[in-house]
């Protein structure tokens, strides 16, 4: 499935969760050379969310920053 196709069908923390990990967690590990912090356009209502990805494990934690909260995951 392409990025596009699946931007389409897949749910906002799935879409954000793909964006952050696509940038950070590259093969063959999955998972970034170093801990990173930093920022995304939230899917829904296109304020920011904060994230960081672990280098140990490749897990990752983001939630959006605005009054809303649309969003967020610890996975």
């Amino acid at each position: 499935m392409t990025t596009a196709a699946f931007n389409r069908t897949a749910g906002p923390i799935a879409r954000a969760l793909n964006a952050v990990k696509s940038v950070h967690c590259a093969p063959p590990t999955y998972k970034p050379v170093h801990d990173v912090t930093s920022t995304t356009p939230c899917p829904l209502c296109k304020g920011t969310i904060h994230y960081t990805v672990r280098a140990s494990d490749g897990l990752s934690t983001g939630r959006c920053r605005t009054s809303r909260g649309c969003l967020s995951w610890s996975e």
